[in-house]
């Protein structure tokens, strides 16, 4: 409401602002403390708050645990972390592969025996995409489904057909490969570039960071035809097992090391305890603005309060202000070493980890019967499936 001052000058009265117009103070303020802080004011303040939250929150969708099923090769279970249940199944066109080697903006990568990488969105009716043939001389003996390790989209495909790029790590050794869309071949990264674990996209460029806590940079905006050059930000180390890079919801970069803990049997040589995780630790990657140059690498023991989701889906974080019922500076990871793990004792390595205390907790019982099953996988649901899940 506004009003007339005594000394007749307008005053506007602060407490009754448009509701529109709180809005878009609110989306301005990018920490969360800050919009609960907002939300505190008054009551009419409180109320727009609420209403913002459940905007957010039909925008914002929680990732769901895609789980194999023994019943079908088409279906997989979804498991909600909102709702604590399997809430609900999809279908996928064909038999799926054993294993998704990718999950990003609602679409799954898998590969086939010939190393065709298709990409599929079981949320909507949309064809799948295939992705131009690998090239075979660059693999090594192994199944087809340990050759891809990862898959990267820049963009959802649904949204920009003509103006996406996927990288992917391939091979052993995991080596970079990068499609634009359109194209009709991959160009690959040098070779003497390898031990790739995450990838991405970050303010016009894309960052790859290595199992051995390497950093590089690179620009994919230029020349389409030739490998990009690889700037080193991080050299090679022997200092983690694998490394993985997130933004938050303030656009901050971090990138997380996670450690696991192998045992062995000392008499006969052989592995008696599956390999788990034991310790994750997080940095803050200081950029330059204008180069993005690497400034600063910082441990920290927060990621802005969010909550992040880490295996081999694309590595994302979500606002606690969007995940109430997770605990902010938490990750939730699943089982993503395949080399040993999967064939001994299944992907059973899945779990949550709280940087405030250290410790794990669970979030999902793994079940001995899916030892030979697909892993589990991390997926962005649509927007109009989570409305559904809800009601």
């Amino acid at each position: 409401m506004s009003q007339v001052g005594a000394r007749g000058k307008f005053e506007l009265d602060w407490e009754y602002l448009p509701e529109s117009c709180l809005f878009i103070v609110l989306e301005k303020i990018h920490i969360p403390i800050s919009q609960v802080q907002f939300g505190a004011v008054s009551r009419h303040w409180h109320s727009v708050f609420n209403t913002f939250l459940d905007y957010r929150r039909q925008i914002n969708p929680i990732p769901l645990l895609l789980i194999p099923s023994k019943k079908s090769t088409t279906k997989r279970k979804l498991y909600s972390l909102q709702a604590k249940s399997k809430v609900s199944e999809i279908e996928f066109p064909k038999p799926y592969t054993w294993r998704c080697c990718g999950s990003c903006y609602g679409w799954l990568a898998t590969v086939d025996d010939s190393l065709i990488i298709t990409l599929s969105n079981p949320f909507l009716k949309v064809s799948s995409i295939n992705l131009p043939r690998f090239d075979l001389l660059r693999i090594e003996y192994t199944p087809c489904q340990n050759q891809i390790s990862k898959v990267f989209l820049s963009d959802d495909p649904l949204f920009h057909p003509d103006n996406y790029v996927v990288i992917i790590i391939y091979c052993v050794v995991n080596r970079l490969a990068i499609h634009k869309s359109g194209q009709k071949n991959w160009i690959y990264i040098d070779k003497d570039q390898d031990h790739f674990t995450d990838v991405i996209f970050h303010k016009s460029l894309v960052y790859a960071a290595g199992n051995l806590s390497h950093l590089v940079s690179f620009d994919l905006n230029g020349e389409t035809s030739r490998p990009p050059k690889l700037k080193v930000l991080v050299r090679p180390n022997f200092s983690t097992n694998r490394s993985y890079l997130v933004k938050s919801s303030m656009e901050n970069l971090y990138s997380i090391h996670r450690y696991r803990n192998l045992d062995y049997d000392l008499e006969d040589d052989e592995i008696d305890t599956p390999d788990t995780t034991d310790m994750f630790k997080v940095f803050k990657l200081v950029l330059d603005d204008e180069s993005g140059e690497l400034v600063e690498k910082r441990k920290v023991n927060h990621i802005d309060g969010d909550i992040v989701f880490l295996g081999d889906n694309q590595s994302l974080s979500v606002s606690a202000l969007d995940f109430p019922e997770g605990q902010p500076n938490s990750i939730y990871f699943t089982d993503d070493i395949f080399e040993l793990g999967y064939s001994l004792f299944g992907p059973q390595d899945i779990g949550i980890f709280h940087l405030k205390d250290k410790s794990f907790e669970k979030y999902y019982q793994f079940k001995s019967s899916h030892k030979d099953l697909p892993p589990y996988i991390w997926i962005l649901p649509h927007g109009r499936l989570k409305s559904t899940l809800s009601n």
